[in-house]
């Protein structure tokens, strides 16, 4: 069995990382890219082929691939909801559903009991600690409150608040990291589901 520790199997998918699920979907799930040189948002922006959003979005393709067979489960909260809902995007609302119906399956099919001891334990801690105070977002905040009460490992997210992942780590044993990154960490065992 994986050690939880260097191998993240439960992530808390943050709003950002929805919305890249969403916008560039037929990329990261289909493989279908227009033009190899870049990605075309739904707004008409275009992503350069190389660059670090590019390099995320292209992460994410690699992490998702052949993911149904692994361990890996993504969790969601009302919190992400409430971020998605900031939006005003039917579409958007919609990928999340699907995120949160898959997400609601998964803690029926493993009978998992949330929040976990240890995860009220950590949270008792995150409530009181006023170390993060002016250095997390509001939504931020939530968004690890939530991967806490969930009993996740890690945070998927591009957000400025991976700065963090050192201390957050050490108190919570919660890792915050981007795809590139959590890509890296689980490159060595990918070939246990391909």
């Amino acid at each position: 069995m994986l050690n939880n520790r260097l191998f993240p199997k439960r992530i808390f998918l943050d709003t950002n990382i929805l919305q890249y699920l969403q916008d560039f979907g037929e990329f990261i799930f289909d493989h279908h890219q227009e033009n190899e040189n870049y990605l075309v948002s739904p707004r008409g922006n275009k992503i350069l082929t190389g660059t670090a959003l590019y390099n995320e979005i292209d992460a994410l393709r690699f992490i998702l691939l052949g993911i149904d067979r692994s361990s890996i489960h993504f969790a969601v909260s009302e919190n992400t909801f409430e971020e998605v809902q900031k939006k005003q995007d039917t579409n958007y609302r919609r990928w999340f559903f699907e995120m949160w119906d898959y997400w609601r399956n998964i803690l029926r099919e493993h009978g998992d009991k949330i929040p976990s001891k240890s995860a009220n334990s950590q949270l008792e801690k995150f409530d009181q600690d006023q170390s993060l105070l002016g250095r997390l977002s509001k939504s931020d905040s939530k968004i690890i409150r939530d991967a806490i009460f969930l009993d996740c490992h890690a945070v998927l997210t591009v957000d400025k608040f991976r700065d963090l992942h050192k201390e957050i780590k050490t108190k919570y044993k919660l890792m915050i990291l981007c795809p590139t990154d959590f890509l890296k960490l689980i490159g060595p065992f990918q070939a246990l589901w391909y």
